[in-house]
């Protein structure tokens, strides 16, 4: 009989809901007590969602703050508000989460897929080489919580003249060089997702310096009329079409008592992750993703980049079989570009085939099946991605780690 093996019992990844307790509680009985889950007015309001955004404006270091129902909404008002659409041409990494191209699919622009290098940001190198006249915007994602070289992207975007909207839904508390990503860009979005940093089961967030872009942001977020000071002004120059995306009262009670708490749930995840990648550092046959900045880093996944494909696979079967969760990247679902299909076959909501058969886009259209980023394709088939849960202690660190060691060894690496 084949010996059965010891499965290790692990957290789940999510790491802001390890942390909820009696503030988040209390933050949501507060506004149900009121009997004012609606932000803009009720029978008794709260003004959390108004609270929400001064709080995170001054966490962050950002002038204004916009809160929205989830950070798609915030991608797709971003757009709205940057004039994005047809004609433009706007800069993805191609390893994201879908939301981030589906954004500017929807505003009417072209995706232009840029690659990725070891550290899973964009590469500053290739972003430059893919800027055309027509590019309007890039988005730099900051991936799986590591922040990007926000130095050498912005070098990039000013040289050339374009605006940046930074993709923070993914590492909330991140630095870069000792400043909060988010702070680079014309702009910046956060979520609050469940599986986020900190999080109301959903939420999103925008942030800027440009008052225009706010009011704009505001206009959006709503039905199309821009809101100062609790007043929504209808005559403003700033309206335009909403998509109802406003952030309910509860949940922004609920994120108000997580912000107090983000510095704790990425300071864990980060000392767990040094401690764990200390640990293995010795064994063969694998390299850890690349981070410029440790301390900026604020994610909740350990990266893996084996020597070979066939190393990548066979860890993934060992770790698994063992419970320690992982996956090969190109298993990674919508985080990677080529598993899209509404982008690969250029899909669209209409018969006229819009975006992409619009007379100002038919001229920059791309190939975006599998081999349009064939530096990111090598790294995907070679790498790991394994949680980091939030709330990992000394015992379980030691149980991660040796579970890791086991699966290596009985996958033959090295």
């Amino acid at each position: 009989m084949p010996k059965e093996l010891k499965r290790i019992q692990l957290p789940r990844e999510f790491p802001g809901v390890h942390h909820y307790g009696e503030e988040e509680a209390e933050a949501a009985l507060r506004v149900i007590r009121a009997q004012s889950p609606f932000r803009y007015y009720g029978v008794s309001p709260q003004n959390e969602a108004e609270n929400l955004e001064k709080e995170f404006s001054q966490y962050i270091g950002r002038q204004y703050a916009q809160a929205l129902s989830s950070g798609t909404n915030a991608l797709m008002a971003s757009m709205y508000a940057l004039g994005v659409g047809p004609g433009d041409e706007v800069l993805v990494p191609g390893f994201f989460w879908v939301s981030t191209v589906s954004a500017v699919v929807r505003a009417g622009a072209i995706p232009v897929l840029v690659e990725i290098d070891d550290s899973f940001n964009m590469n500053p190198e290739d972003l430059q080489k893919k800027i055309t006249p027509r590019s309007k915007l890039i988005v730099p994602v900051h991936m799986c919580g590591v922040p990007c070289d926000m130095t050498a992207l912005m070098d990039v975007a000013q040289r050339n003249g374009i605006q940046v909207l930074e993709d923070c839904a993914q590492a909330n508390g991140a630095k870069w060089k000792g400043q909060k990503v988010g702070t680079f860009g014309d702009a910046a979005i956060f979520s609050f997702q469940v599986n986020k940093n900190i999080t109301a089961g959903e939420g999103g967030i925008f942030v800027t310096d440009d008052e225009t872009l706010f009011q704009r942001v505001s206009a959006a977020h709503d039905v199309g009329v821009p809101w100062k000071d609790g007043t929504p002004h209808q005559d403003s120059e700033h309206s335009l079409w909403g998509i109802g995306a406003r952030l309910n009262e509860i949940s922004a009670a609920v994120i108000r008592a997580q912000l107090r708490k983000i510095d704790t749930v990425v300071g864990n995840m980060n000392g767990s992750k040094r401690r764990i990648k200390d640990v293995l550092d010795d064994l063969p046959g694998k390299r850890w993703r690349r981070v410029d900045d440790p301390d900026g880093d604020s994610g909740p996944f350990l990266y893996t980049i084996f020597d070979t494909p066939e190393w990548a696979a066979g860890f993934v079967r060992e770790a698994n079989a063992r419970g320690l969760t992982c996956c090969q990247l190109p298993n990674y679902g919508l985080h990677i570009y080529y598993h899209i299909r509404a982008l690969t076959e250029r899909l669209s909501h209409t018969g006229d085939g819009f975006p992409w058969s619009h007379p100002a886009n038919v001229d920059l259209v791309r190939d975006y099946k599998r081999g349009a980023l064939p530096q990111s394709d090598a790294l995907f088939e070679r790498t790991v991605s394994i949680p980091v849960p939030s709330s990992l202690t000394a015992d379980l660190e030691s149980q991660y780690t040796e579970t890791y060691r086991d699966a290596h060894e009985a996958a033959g690496i090295g």
